[in-house]
C-alpha cells in the first residue's frame, strides 16, 4: 500500500517525515570583472530573502531561540545565548494531529491518554475515541470530518493510499475553514496558514505517489462538505507538505513507538538537520511537541536535530536524506574529509598492514548516489589505510563486508521467519565475537557489528539466557560511548537512555530469580539494576525533561529499588 513516498526498502514511518531547508550555495568568485560583478549584485538584489513573518519571533520570543531566513541556509534557529544540556528550546501543539490507525482505539484522539473500558467512541464514524466526555466535547473539528471519515478505509484500499495520511488531510482541511471562520480562536495550537509556508518538495515527489493521491483526494473530496472542501490539486500539496513535514509522537510508557502523528510548523520550518545533531524533538501528551538540547550549545549557534537513523554509513544517510527529504546533506559530519572522519568505521575494514585503522571507501557523488552507483561497489582504485597508507583491492573490501552482511541476514531470516533464536544467535555471534586485532576484519564500530548487537540481545533474552543478554547490553553502551566519545554520536539520546532501562530490567529480573536462593545475589543484582535505573533517570531528564511520562516510568524503579536496598 502507498501510505507515503519513501525508501520502502526499510518501511520508514510517516511519523519520521521532518524536512528542513539545507542549502549551502559557493562562495563569489573574487576574480570576476566589474561587469560581471554588477550582474551579480544585481541578480542577489533580485533573490532577496523573503522577511520572516512577525508571527515566528512572537512565537519565540519566550525561549533563548532566535529564527533567521538568510541566503545560505534558509530559515533556521540558532540559540540566542549560552545553552546548557536539557534546556527547553520549544513546545509547538500540532496544527492538528491523528492517532495512528494501529492505535486507534487505545489513546484519546484530544490529549493522547491510554484508554481504558471505559473509553468514549464516535457511534458515526466508529473512528474517534476519546478518554471522558470533556475530551470530546473538545473536538470542534469532527463534526466536520466524521461523514468523510467513514469513506476513508474505502478510499485507501482503492487507490493504495495510507489511510492516516487521509485522515490527516481531512483535519487539516476542517482546521484551515475554522481559522478562516474564527471557530478555532480559542486553539492555542500553530494556526494553519503556517503549514503552507512548509515545502512541499512536490516537483520531487515521484509519478506514482501524485497519482495515486490526485486520486484519492478526488475521492475524498466528494465526500467532503461544500463548507470545507478545497480544490483537488490544493489537496495533493498537502499531502506532499505531510509527506515531507509530518512529525510522530511517542506514547506515554518506556516503548519506544509512534502512536500518532502531526504537523507542527515551527519544528519543522526552523530546526534543521545535522548527522550529530545538539538538540532533539520529544513527543508530549495533548498533541505536543517540545524542543530540548542533548549537549551544551554556545550562542549563535544553530539549532540542529537528526531526521534519520545516525549511525548509518555516510553514503546510506546521504541517500535517505536526498531521497526522503530531497536535499545532499553538508553537515559538518558529512563535509568533514572522510579519512579523518569517524564516518569511515562504520563500513570500514581492518588494515592487513597496521591492524590499527580501516581502509577508506570515498564517499560517493551526488550524481552517482542518486543512480544507486556507490563507490563500495564501482570503484576500481584501490582503498588506502587512513594511518599507514597500505592498499587493499576494492573486491576484497567488498568481499569482507559482502561475507558480513551473508551472515546479518542469515541471522535475522532464522529470527524473523523462523522464530530460531539460537540459529539466529549463532549467526550474529559470528560477527559481534570477531576480535579487532587482525587485519580483513570489521572494525569494532563497524555497523554491521553495532547491528548485530541489539537482536543478538533479544535472542538471549528470549531463550532465557539473562545472564548472556545483559553482557551483550553493556556491549552495546560501551560502544555507544566510543561512538560518543569520538564525536560520532550525542552522548544523550532517547536510544541510550533505553538501553540503560533495558539493562535495569535485565539485572531487576536476575534479582527475582536470585530472591529465596541466594541474598548475595539478590542484593548484587539489585544494586546493578537501580545503578542502571539512575543512568537511565539521569539521560531521560535531560532528553525529555523531568516530567515527562518516560522519566516517571523510570523514577519509579529507582524509588523501588532504592526501598529494597
Amino acid at each position: 500500500m502507498v501510505a507515503l513516498e519513501t525508501r520502502e526498502t526499510n518501511q520508514v514511518d510517516l511519523a519520521e517525515k521532518l524536512d528542513q531547508s539545507c542549502q549551502i550555495q559557493s562562495s563569489d568568485d573574487t576574480t570576476i570583472s566589474k561587469a560581471n560583478s554588477k550582474k551579480k549584485k544585481n541578480k542577489k538584489k533580485s533573490q532577496a530573502v523573503e522577511s520572516l513573518n512577525p508571527f515566528y519571533q512572537e512565537s519565540m520570543k519566550q525561549y533563548p531561540v532566535k529564527v533567521n531566513n538568510t541566503r545560505t541556509k534558509g530559515r533556521h534557529a540558532i540559540a540566542s545565548e549560552n545553552l546548557k544540556e536539557g534546556e527547553e528550546l520549544l513546545i509547538e501543539k500540532a496544527t492538528s494531529f491523528v492517532v495512528r490507525s494501529e492505535f486507534i482505539d487505545q489513546q484519546c484522539h484530544i490529549c493522547l491518554k491510554d484508554l481504558d473500558a471505559q473509553k468514549i467512541k464516535c457511534s458515526d464514524c466508529n473512528l474517534s475515541f476519546y478518554c471522558s466526555q470533556s475530551c470530546k466535547d473538545k473536538d470542534y473539528l469532527h463534526p466536520s470530518v466524521c461523514y468523510p471519515f467513514t469513506q476513508l478505509y474505502a478510499i485507501g484500499r482503492a487507490t493504495d493510499v495510507d489511510p492516516d495520511l487521509l485522515r490527516l488531510m481531512t483535519i487539516l482541511i476542517a482546521r484551515k475553514h475554522t481559522d478562516c471562520t474564527g471557530e478555532s480562536a480559542h486553539d492555542k495550537s500553530t494556526p494553519f496558514w503556517c503549514v503552507n509556508d512548509l515545502v512541499s518538495h512536490r516537483d520531487s515527489c515521484s509519478p506514482d505517489f501524485i497519482k495515486v493521491v490526485t486520486d484519492a483526494s478526488q475521492r475524498l473530496s466528494m465526500e467532503m462538505s461544500d463548507t470545507i472542501r478545497i480544490p483537488v490539486d490544493d489537496m495533493v500539496t498537502l499531502a506532499c507538505r505531510i509527506n515531507s513535514n509530518a512529525h510522530g509522537l511517542g506514547d506515554n510508557q518506556s516503548r519506544n513507538t509512534d502512536v500518532a502523528l502531526g504537523l507542527f510548523p515551527l519544528a519543522a520550518l526552523f530546526f534543521n538537520h545535522s548527522c550529530n545533531p545538539n538538540c532533539m524533538f520529544v513527543g508530549l501528551p495533548d498533541g505536543e511537541l517540545a524542543m530540548r538540547t542533548i549537549r551544551p550549545v554556545s550562542k549563535d549557534e544553530e539549532l540542529v536535530v537528526t531526521y534519520i537513523d545516525l549511525y548509518s554509513d555516510r553514503d546510506e544517510r546521504r541517500q535517505e536524506l536526498f531521497e526522503t527529504k530531497h536535499f545532499w546533506c553538508k553537515c559538518k559530519r558529512c563535509a568533514s574529509p572522510i579519512e579523518k572522519s569517524v564516518d569511515r568505521f562504520l563500513q570500514g575494514v581492518l588494515c592487513d598492514r597496521c591492524d590499527e585503522d580501516v581502509y577508506v571507501i570515498p564517499p560517493t557523488s551526488m550524481e552517482n548516489l542518486v543512480k544507486g552507483q556507490r563507490n563500495l561497489y564501482t570503484s576500481t582504485v584501490p582503498f588506502k589505510c587512513a594511518s599507514c597508507g597500505d592498499e587493499s583491492s576494492p573486491d576484497a573490501v567488498r568481499q569482507h563486508l559482502e561475507d558480513a552482511n551473508k551472515i546479518y541476514s542469515l541471522g535475522m531470516t532464522a529470527i524473523r521467519q523462523k522464530r530460531d533464536y539460537k540459529r539466529g544467535a549463532e549467526k550474529l555471534e559470528l560477527l559481534t565475537k570477531s576480535e579487532s586485532s587482525h587485519g580483513g576484519e570489521l572494525h569494532i564500530l563497524n555497523s554491521y557489528r553495532f547491528n548485530s548487537y541489539i537482536p543478538l540481545m533479544n535472542c538471549k533474552r528470549h531463550s532465557g539466557d539473562m545472564k548472556g543478554a545483559i553482557e551483550v547490553n553493556k556491549f552495546i553502551l560501551i560502544m555507544l560511548e566510543q561512538y560518543s566519545e569520538i564525536g560520532l554520536l550525542p552522548g544523550n539520546t532517547s536510544e541510550i537512555s533505553d538501553f540503560w532501562q533495558n539493562l535495569g530490567e535485565l539485572c531487576d529480573k536476575m534479582a527475582t530469580e536470585s530472591r529465596g536462593r541466594s541474598h548475595v545475589l539478590e542484593k548484587k543484582w539489585l544494586k546493578e539494576a537501580r545503578a542502571a535505573f539512575v543512568r537511565a533517570l539521569k539521560m531521560r531528564t535531560i532528553v525529555f525533561g523531568k516530567n515527562h511520562p518516560k522519566t516517571k516510568f523510570v523514577e519509579k524503579f529507582v524509588t523501588t529499588l532504592t526501598s529494597s536496598l
